[in-house]
């Protein structure tokens, strides 16, 4: 009798494992893509690329966001309807296979420009709130995740964009996830900037975030 009973449970098992590998080969064949907080981590490019069957997903992206915004909908699940379904942003972060985060621009650039006073406290809130983020986003796993730093359009506060790059790198290392110098990769050229805009990255600015992605999964 515990011969039949191993022999049925074997066979479970190799059903189950038959299953599991069918499903891979045959659904997981697209790599699944999200961008989620600021516009700067829209990747269009990804979103074009036909040759790794990429599935690309940006809903919860929104120019406007700031840092509160972006751990708002995560913690609290936010939903939205994508043809005619309603999806979380959990769901989401649940499926995906590579992860893109920027947010945090908005809260900086816009406290630079109106009132510099206890500027590091501020930035180490953001960082803490961000902190906050990659915490949640830590249940899930990704073949890998980038978060975006930040860069300076100007040729002003560079102690303080450096800071706030420092604090947020240490995290994301924390994570083990891969923090991208944006800093360095786009830094004070006009070029990569939307005309009129004060950081808005054009089609340029995107393409140089696109390729370094694209050399570091090649390494993958």
């Amino acid at each position: 009798m515990k011969k039949i009973i191993l022999i049925l449970f074997l066979f479970f098992f190799l059903i189950c494992f038959l299953c599991y590998q069918i499903y891979n080969i045959t659904e997981r064949k697209n790599i699944y893509v999200l961008s989620i907080g600021d516009e700067i981590a829209d990747i269009n490019y990804l979103k074009q690329n036909k040759n790794k069957n990429y599935k690309y997903n940006n809903i919860f992206i929104n120019k406007n966001y700031r840092i509160i915004d972006l751990l708002t909908l995560i913690k609290y699940n936010q939903e939205q309807e994508i043809n005619n379904k309603i999806i979380s942003i959990h769901q989401l972060l649940k499926e995906t296979d590579i992860l893109i985060i920027s947010i945090g621009m908005n809260d900086i650039y816009y406290k630079l420009y109106d009132d510099t006073r206890n500027i590091y406290t501020y930035i180490n809130e953001i960082i803490n709130n961000y902190e906050s983020i990659l915490s949640i986003v830590n249940r899930y796993n990704y073949k890998r995740v980038y978060v975006l730093g930040y860069y300076n359009t100007s040729n002003s506060y560079t102690d303080i964009y450096t800071y706030a790059n420092y604090k947020l790198k240490k995290i994301v290392n924390k994570y083990n996830y891969t923090f991208i110098d944006l800093n360095k990769i786009i830094g004070n050229n006009s070029k990569f900037i939307e005309k009129n805009s004060p950081f808005d990255l054009n089609n340029e600015g995107k393409y140089e975030i696109y390729k370094f992605i694209v050399e570091n999964l090649k390494k993958s």
